[in-house]
């Protein structure tokens, strides 16, 4: 039994990352901690941080999708690449120890806040992927899915820095084709979880909880007229909110 304390702490980062994620990413370097700090595993609290991710992204999407920020066709064909990668990442993440799975937690966090910044043409220079060679984004996802599915914490970052890439859309529907993907995958990811026996339901249930509010409101925030500019304003701050806890912490 826990402390009375850690539920309504769980509730409020989830709150705080179902914001975050649906506008931009990395709401998983808070929930992630702590549900390592009220007694879980890092392999357990890794999958049961997809309760809230699935919740949210879910919520959003459905909204998204409504607004016709989402091209059907195209999400669900994006999605569809990552469903494989994310199945194999989930089975993997289990088999690690819990040492080395926070030190790639960790360096990969620093790595997708810094390729968010990098503009769409350097990225399409880097990866040699010009506008008229797409295809190119289909092993992406794949290897998106892949991470996505074996820590997920940092996934919004990289999917909005390979889909800026590749599309040729506004930061808001990038976003929202972001969002509709990691739904899309991370429901067989918990299932794999769920199956092998690494889900704690009430701790993952109140991060879950408070995520589906912050996503209610921040799917609000992001179909605005001013939605791009929320994207970015949130983005710096939670790269610089990353940057102070893996320097100092």
């Amino acid at each position: 039994m826990h402390d009375w304390w850690i539920y309504p702490l769980l509730f409020g980062g989830g709150l705080v990352a179902g914001f975050v994620n649906v506008l931009a990413g990395a709401g998983s370097a808070l929930t992630l901690p702590l549900l390592i700090f009220a007694g879980l595993s890092p392999g357990v609290a890794n999958a049961s941080n997809r309760i809230g991710i699935l919740a949210e992204n879910a919520l959003a999407s459905r909204r998204f999708l409504r607004k016709d920020l989402v091209e059907p066709r195209v999400g669900a064909k994006l999605a569809l690449w990552t469903l494989p990668g994310a199945i194999l990442g989930a089975w993997s993440s289990i088999h690690l120890g819990g040492a080395l799975f926070q030190k790639i937690l960790v360096v990969v966090l620093a790595f997708s806040a810094v390729t968010l910044y990098l503009p769409p043409d350097l990225a399409r220079r880097l990866h040699s992927l010009p506008q008229n060679h797409p295809r190119g984004i289909y092993p992406a996802m794949l290897l998106l899915g892949f991470y996505g599915g074996f820590i997920q914490a940092g996934i919004g970052f990289l999917f909005i820095f390979v889909l800026r890439a590749f599309l040729d859309l506004p930061l808001p529907k990038i976003n929202a084709h972001k969002t509709f993907i990691i739904a899309t995958y991370t429901l067989p990811s918990l299932l794999v979880f769920l199956w092998l026996g690494q889900v704690d339901w009430l701790l993952g249930g109140c991060v879950g909880a408070g995520a589906i509010l912050g996503a209610h409101f921040s799917s609000g925030l992001t179909l605005g007229r001013h939605g791009e500019m929320w994207i970015k304003i949130v983005v710096t701050v939670v790269i610089l909110a990353m940057g102070v806890r893996l320097w100092f912490f």
